[in-house]
């Protein structure tokens, strides 16, 4: 059985206090995200509170509600979407092209919530992030939804697991 609870209470401490930017301030996460059918609502969430768990400040946006000029500039970003006819639905794809990066070179990180896997969402939101000259940070999650309104692949939690450490693996790198 995956225990997330007890492994991130342990982490915790250890961790917590090593996540501080450059600037002296907590390092800060953005989640941008369209869900349409609630599947990608609740992998964005669990994975900021597994985020929130490790001492990060995580912000979430959905493209679909609020808009991404109201998030305060970040250390990292997550871009996840639904596929949509194997691609990228226009409201992702438009709050990407309107997005602005605080400053050359931030990395982001791209996840997807899919039912076919000839998706090419991830491929569209890369070539968007790539000319804005964000770096990619970390390999892509791709999530399974078994119907439109889920379940999620069996065992989700583990992948998801690993893509956070992932995540957390970059950020140590830009710690003080």
């Amino acid at each position: 059985m995956h225990n997330r609870e007890g492994r991130l209470a342990v982490e915790y401490i250890i961790i917590k206090k090593s996540f501080i930017n450059k600037k002296g301030e907590k390092m800060k996460i953005n989640i941008i995200y369209a869900s349409w059918f609630g599947n990608g609502k609740k992998v964005v969430g669990e994975l900021a509170e597994i985020l929130k768990g490790k001492g990060l400040e995580v912000d979430l946006c959905c493209v679909n509600v609020d808009k991404i000029d109201s998030l305060t500039s970040a250390d990292f970003y997550i871009f996840s979407s639904p596929t949509r006819k194997f691609g990228l639905p226009s409201e992702m794809k438009n709050a990407l092209l309107g997005f602005t990066p605080p400053f050359e070179g931030v990395k982001y990180a791209l996840m997807t919530t899919f039912m076919d896997p000839r998706t090419i969402a991830l491929k569209k939101m890369e070539s968007i992030l790539n000319e804005k000259k964000m770096i990619k940070a970390v390999e892509d999650l791709k999530i399974k939804a078994n119907g439109l309104k889920g379940p999620l692949e069996e065992n989700y939690e583990v992948v998801m697991d690993k893509f956070a450490a992932q995540i957390i693996e970059c950020l140590k790198k830009d710690v003080m």
